[in-house]
């Protein structure tokens, strides 16, 4: 009798995170993961994922609950096992534990009331908090095509298995090759979940006094990374009227619309997603950029921006929400989806940090745009005839708030790359910069180009598919001699270049190239210098340099 006769299967949720026999946490390994979320979320396979019915809503007898609907994500880590995922109550359904929800009430309270419902070292509260729990579907079950021995068949996928990737070493500071390759994470969040919010209690309690306290708390967010949209609920998305609110005024928050498309995102289940975290991760990472072009201290830089974004230890003091002003939508007819967005940012920042943050958000949109592939143009727009049988690539963004960048010539974009290196000057102690890093934003390592008048389309666009430049690791990353098995040869490397079509009226733009060239090694393709040959070709094309120094000076 061989083992699988003798022993009953182990569920994935009780075998030991062991290399080649359980893994749950990472993307590259999806068989164990996949196996493991639909033993959890459908036990009985009937469809039906963990959950408690549907109680009575109000007062009953002792007992209060509240029924709140999320648009979004909500994350809340256990804390203990190989995955990140929500605490796992009574018959494995995943809930908000009570203390989590005592302490976000509390947020909302008064010194009076805080005492009243929960009590403090000298007495306990008259409030019993007995956590949150989802009811209806929380997994974002799909039906999604995969192929299964070369045949494509239909397969259940959940949206709740979410993922990390953080790339920032990656872009903005190794310039060891070996170190290109990052790994993805996978975490499980509950997907636009209705929570059931339930109380009790002894004492006379002002129930409609509790819901009102809950509803303000959760304007904040509930759960983890809120700071990056998570947590929302849909009845108290932010808006200017929910700033006010806040211990920082109204007038000390940025709030900014745009309008965007580009490469989409997609989850482990190929269903695309529009995440809001990419507005924190660009402006995280430029912020990083700018202060290492003139602070030589590497811990100086990494602490100042754990303190404004946060980090393992400690939250940060900048908030980050995207207010959708219309559901994403999506295209999925080409060879990789693609989003089209509009919205409102708003930033939650303290008074002595908003103009520096302003300022980098500012950059961000000048020089680039937020999101997947942000370094290169929309070629969906700019370069059609290339993204009808190719990989879509790149982004476009555009600010629907008239006078917030007042930049449309090459002199104007000068004068505001001269002033945010002098703001980022001032707020270091020193001038100089991570040479050690690969994007250190310093104008000795440093060449922006753009076009001397306005134009239509793109003039440089072609350049990054010359089939010299687009094998120059520099520019379009990839390996002149290595073949893809599927004919198709990625990028190897992180693109030293960034290619911008700044919008500054009706169907017109400034064309914007910059180039990094303070480490030489990227720019050799086969022992030859490409970088001079590159530059070149960028104002041969019509630009001109407007910051920063020549390569070969």
């Amino acid at each position: 009798m061989n083992n699988s006769q003798q022993f009953p299967k182990i569920p994935k949720m009780y075998q030991a995170q062991v290399d080649k026999r359980c893994s749950l946490q990472y993307v590259a390994e999806l068989e164990d993961l996949d196996t493991w979320v639909q033993e959890w979320t459908d036990p009985k396979d009937d469809q039906q994922p963990y959950q408690l019915p549907e109680s009575t809503l109000g007062q009953d007898s002792l007992t209060y609950r509240m029924k709140i609907k999320f648009s979004g994500r909500v994350f809340s880590n256990c804390g203990r096992d190989s995955i990140p995922r929500p605490v796992l109550g009574k018959n494995g359904i995943p809930c908000i534990p009570g203390s989590s929800v005592k302490g976000l009430f509390r947020r909302a309270c008064n010194e009076e009331q805080k005492i009243w419902y929960c009590g403090n070292g000298d007495q306990p509260g008259k409030l019993r908090f007995h956590g949150a729990y989802p009811i209806g579907d929380w997994t974002g079950k799909k039906k999604v095509p995969v192929l299964q021995d070369g045949q494509r068949v239909s397969a259940t996928r959940y949206c709740i298995v979410d993922l990390v990737h953080p790339q920032q070493e990656r872009q903005v500071v190794t310039k060891d090759t070996s170190k290109e390759t990052t790994t993805a994470i996978a975490l499980i969040s509950f997907y636009e979940p209705t929570f059931l919010f339930e109380f009790s209690s002894r004492s006379q309690i002002n129930w409609q006094e509790v819901d009102t306290l809950l509803r303000q708390a959760l304007r904040r967010g509930l759960g983890g990374k809120t700071s990056t949209g998570y947590g929302l609920s849909s009845e108290a998305a932010l808006k200017p009227s929910y700033a006010q609110q806040q211990e920082l005024s109204y007038q000390n928050a940025i709030h900014v619309r745009f309008k965007g498309s580009g490469v989409s995102s997609v989850l482990l289940n190929k269903e695309p997603e529009f995440r809001p975290n990419l507005f924190k991760a660009t402006l995280r990472g430029h912020i990083m950029r700018l202060l290492a072009g003139c602070c030589g201290n590497e811990n100086s830089v990494r602490s100042t921006v754990d303190d404004l974004f946060g980090s393992t230890n400690a939250p940060g003091t900048v908030q980050i929400f995207w207010e959708s002003g219309r559901k994403p939508t999506y295209n999925t007819q080409g060879r990789n989806p693609t989003y089209s967005t509009q919205g409102t940012l708003h930033i939650q920042v303290s008074e002595t940090d908003r103009y520096f943050v302003q300022q980098v958000l500012r950059f961000a949109y000048i020089m680039g745009g937020f999101g997947k592939a942000w370094r290169r143009v929309s070629h969906e727009k700019f370069y059609p005839t290339y993204s009808q049988n190719k990989f879509e690539i790149g982004c476009h963004w555009e600010c629907l708030d008239s006078g917030w960048i007042n930049i449309s010539t090459t002199a104007q974009l000068k004068d505001f790359l001269l002033c945010c290196q002098c703001e980022i000057y001032q707020s270091s102690s020193k001038t100089i910069p991570l040479n050690q890093w690969r994007e250190a934003w310093n104008p000795k390592c440093v060449a922006v180009y753009s076009s001397s008048e306005p134009v239509k389309q793109s003039k440089v666009v072609q350049l990054f598919h010359d089939e010299i430049f687009k094998t120059t690791p520099a520019i379009g990353g990839r390996n002149p001699h290595k073949e893809h098995p599927k004919k198709f040869n990625p990028p190897q490397n992180t693109s030293s270049v960034w290619h911008r079509m700044l919008p500054i009226g009706d169907n017109q733009y400034l064309e914007i190239v910059t180039v990094f060239h303070g480490d030489r090694a990227p720019w050799k393709r086969e022992g030859t210098d490409q970088l001079k040959a590159f530059t070149d070709a960028v104002k041969a094309n019509g630009l001109q340099r407007t910051w920063g120094t020549e390569p070969w000076l």
